[in-house]
């Protein structure tokens, strides 16, 4: 409940804020079709690394992914150790969203997205189970300023996930131990964040787009009693085949870290993501992506006591396939 509280004054204390700056008169405000432009580069839109501009737009994503040769950790079951094997785990991802301007320098989204990891072999799932995350998240965009060939807003968002694992290992040996076993655990967590979004045109060819945003919000550990302050950091290099020799693709090269990703509650620090994206843009309204990405993220061998448990880094290729309509 005060996570609760404190989430909703910092919700309402963002938004006034947004609603001053965006009441001050913006430079050079240009509306140049519904597309992310400035001057002549037409930019990337991706989920990872976020664009500033106030757009009316839905989007959705469908992504796979995998870890090939995981290693897992011993499983012990009944005073038994299993030796740990290595093993593959598979990756899918489904996100919606939906922004509306509201005027033209602010406006509302919302979108809902699910996650899951699952170990595709015996030997990882039953050390690592199958892990999924849902929910949606709410978010304000007011644009704080705009020239000719920058972009600067300002960002606010609440998230309500919830957490869930299918532990076959813990079940297992907490049915041996007489303890009253689960085998599904639940644990959802709100959380709010605030930051900033900017965007800046070179040339037609090349632009780059940055953000970087701070925010608090309940642990999805178990054990865990305090509430989490967490951090993204990321940056795109944004190059407009279109504008350059008039081929209607642009291309991102990016990166972003993560602090508190939206993951199992086994995962034990940042998240690090690196990705390539295509789109196809022939029309000024209209985005086909094709996205390649590769990420790294430290795993708790012992996923029944993460706090306890030394991590090992797992590293997954993904394809994400994006649809994005301006309107």
């Amino acid at each position: 409940m005060r996570t609760r509280l404190k989430i909703a004054r910092l919700s309402i204390a963002s938004l006034s804020i947004a609603l001053a700056w965006g009441a001050l008169p913006a430079l050079a405000q240009q509306d140049a079709g519904p597309f992310p432009k400035l001057g002549e580069h037409r930019f990337s839109p991706t989920g990872i690394v976020r664009d500033p501009w106030v757009k009316s737009y839905v989007v959705s994503n469908l992504g796979l992914g995998q870890a090939l040769n995981n290693a897992t950790a011993p499983i012990v079951i009944g005073g038994d150790t299993i030796p740990g094997l290595a093993g593959n785990l598979m990756f899918a991802s489904l996100d919606l969203e939906y922004q509306q301007k509201i005027v033209d320098w602010f406006a509302f989204r919302i979108g809902y997205r699910v996650d899951a990891r699952v170990g595709t072999d015996l030997e990882t799932l039953l050390s690592r189970g199958i892990n999924t995350v849902m929910g949606f998240e709410i978010g304000w965009l007011a644009r704080l300023l705009e020239s000719h060939n920058n972009m600067l807003s300002l960002d606010v968002r609440v998230s309500n996930k919830s957490y869930t694992t299918v532990d076959i290992a813990s079940f297992v040996e907490d049915v041996i131990n007489g303890i009253d076993a689960s085998i599904v655990r639940n644990s959802p967590a709100i959380r709010a964040a605030a930051g900033l979004r900017y965007a800046h045109e070179f040339s037609n060819l090349f632009g780059i787009i940055a953000n970087g945003e701070v925010g608090f919000g309940e642990s999805i550990q178990r054990y865990a009693q305090d509430d989490e302050v967490f951090y993204q950091l990321g940056g795109q290099l944004d190059f407009d085949l279109a504008a350059w020799r008039n081929i209607p693709l642009n291309v991102a090269v990016g990166f972003e870290t993560d602090s508190y990703p939206e993951a199992s509650p086994d995962v034990t620090g940042n998240l690090n993501t690196g990705y390539l994206r295509v789109g196809f843009i022939a029309r000024d309204d209209f985005t086909i992506g094709l996205m390649f990405s590769g990420s790294s993220v430290p795993i708790a061998t012992d996923a029944a006591s993460p706090e306890t448990s030394d991590s090992e880094s797992v590293t997954f290729s993904s394809v994400e396939f994006d649809l994005r309509y301006y309107f």
